[in-house]
């Protein structure tokens, strides 16, 4: 992929990861994009296309982006081998979570202290827009979550959010332990990450922190609270004991 122009280069792999992994052809192009090119955005694009493309015979190439010099592909990197069922990036993605964790009781600040100390990059995506985090890089793990400007106006907020969002499945007690302080942050997108995945990821015992955001401002983190309730509530208990209506949840 030689264009000159980066905008075309991230243009041909959006196209690319169309085709899918079973094309060992289009998998070797964007593997040699992703370890050779200059461009960190296109780096960033090409590791993201290996994710969208389910492409597991790139885990090896992913897995060395976890080192590239940009924090932005080595997070792009990691979420990708998260989607593939891959774990090797999960203290990547913890990271960039717990780096706006609120100080709680010690069990919480141990499990923050932990991930800090694992991660290989802590300033990951803090300049991460609303723009960024659109499509490709909430990707699956974050389907059907709104998007706005306001939802991620804060610095970081994208990156915390697409974190919050790739956690949902991960079986650390630390993913859940910074997903439920993760409904306390100031970004109402990453509010709205957490309580989505908390839905997969909780228990019971999640409940209580999801019940505050029923009294959130904003309508979107009051309706997927609810459903993360009853999702959990359905999943453990066999029914549901409660309902969005008995939630309280309103139209503001």
């Amino acid at each position: 992929m030689v264009d000159g122009n980066p905008e075309h280069r991230r243009e041909a792999l959006s196209a690319l990861s169309s085709i899918g992994g079973s094309d060992d052809a289009a998998v070797n192009l964007v593997e040699n994009v992703l370890s050779t090119d200059k461009d960190a955005v296109v780096r960033q694009t090409a590791a993201a296309a290996l994710g969208l493309m389910k492409a597991r015979q790139a885990i090896p190439a992913l897995k060395t982006a976890l080192d590239d010099p940009s924090d932005e592909v080595a997070f792009q990197a990691a979420k990708s081998l998260t989607d593939m069922g891959d774990t090797s990036g999960q203290e990547v993605i913890k990271g960039v979570l717990a780096g706006n964790v609120k100080t709680g009781p010690n069990m919480v600040t141990g499990a923050i202290r932990d991930a800090k100390h694992k991660l290989r990059h802590p300033q990951i995506l803090f300049w991460m827009g609303a723009e960024d985090v659109t499509g490709t890089f909430l990707g699956p793990a974050a389907m059907g979550l709104p998007v706005a400007k306001d939802a991620f106006s804060d610095k970081g907020a994208g990156g915390r959010a697409a974190a919050a969002a790739s956690l949902d499945k991960d079986p650390d007690p630390y993913a859940l332990t910074l997903l439920e302080w993760a409904v306390t942050d100031d970004s109402w997108g990453v509010r709205l990450a957490a309580a989505k995945a908390l839905g997969t990821r909780g228990n019971d015992n999640s409940i209580p922190k999801l019940k505050p955001l029923m009294d959130d401002k904003h309508f979107s983190v009051q309706c997927m609270a609810a459903a993360s309730i009853i999702h959990i509530q359905d999943r453990d208990n066999g029914t549901p004991t409660t309902s969005v209506t008995t939630l309280g949840v309103k139209k503001k």
